[in-house]
């Protein structure tokens, strides 16, 4: 029997949520689940590569046909399915590197904070694209560059192989997709707050790369580190009940942005197989 899984800075645990800024950090990836769900079609098959705990493709389940998840972590599709699985929602094992599927099989492809983690990622958006029926789309978030990192500052995070501009992704979209307009996903002045809070933390580990000791550091320490930098600040922020914030902040507090897209929290591609 698998263990339930645990809040970390690269998948969001529903149920482990304990700080502030990871209240809003689910908020954030809840909001455009929510915004994905209202495009989608009865009769849609959906493909969510990267599903995270799995809520999310549980939650896409309500608005298509049929929706399957695929992760490289054994433990995690194991879990998702025990949770979420059923006949309209599966979770499934692959590679990470060749999609498990026949060419031309979903209507929608979903693609939520995964491709920073990818090296080849023109190689893995050509995949996408193989997998996706003609006409069909491919919706991709992933963390705005422009609002965490400095001109040609490396990412501090880790697990993350590079990070993106939005003129960037487009571009790496284009190479495949014939048609590719990026976004942004935005929130209220006080989230953009608490979010610059959260991300000075990587200020911390950036300096552990700097001085050559990021190394000796195992992976699975990240999180707990990161959690712990999220608690103090957190308390600097909202100084009432731990759980005040929860009836504080909501779904609502998110939007699309499609003028400001440089100063925006996450960046939100929408890419079309085909010209029509």
């Amino acid at each position: 029997m698998v263990k339930d899984l645990k809040m970390t800075g690269e998948r969001v645990v529903p149920d482990d949520i304990k700080t502030l800024a990871e209240y809003i950090q689910f908020l954030n990836h809840n909001f455009i689940y929510e915004y994905v769900k209202s495009l989608l079609k009865n009769d849609d098959k959906v493909l969510e590569v990267g599903f995270g705990e799995g809520y999310g493709s549980s939650l896409l389940s309500q608005a298509c046909r049929e929706i399957v998840g695929i992760d490289v972590e054994e433990q995690v599709v194991e879990y998702s399915n025990n949770k979420y699985g059923n006949e309209k929602c599966s979770f499934k094992l692959y590679d990470g590197k060749t999609i498990p599927f026949p060419d031309n099989t979903f209507d929608v492809i979903i693609l939520f904070q995964v491709i920073e983690h990818i090296k080849d990622d023109a190689g893995f958006v050509a995949e996408l694209h193989r997998v996706l029926k003609e006409n069909c789309k491919l919706f991709i978030t992933t963390p705005n560059r422009a609002t965490r990192l400095k001109p040609g500052q490396k990412p501090w995070n880790r697990f993350h192989v590079r990070e993106y501009y939005a003129n960037e992704l487009k571009a790496l979209l284009l190479n495949k997709f014939e048609k590719a307009d990026v976004y942004g996903v935005s929130a209220t002045e006080e989230i953009h707050r608490i979010e610059a809070e959260r991300i000075k933390q990587g200020f911390f580990i950036s300096l552990a790369l700097k001085i050559g000791i990021r190394q000796l550091i195992p992976g699975f320490i990240d999180p707990i580190i990161a959690r712990l930098i999220s608690k103090l600040r957190s308390n600097k922020i909202d100084s009432g009940d731990n759980k005040s914030f929860e009836n504080r902040f909501s779904v609502e507090d998110f939007r699309v942005e499609k003028i400001m897209v440089d100063k925006s929290l996450d960046l939100f591609g929408i890419a079309v197989k085909g010209k029509s």
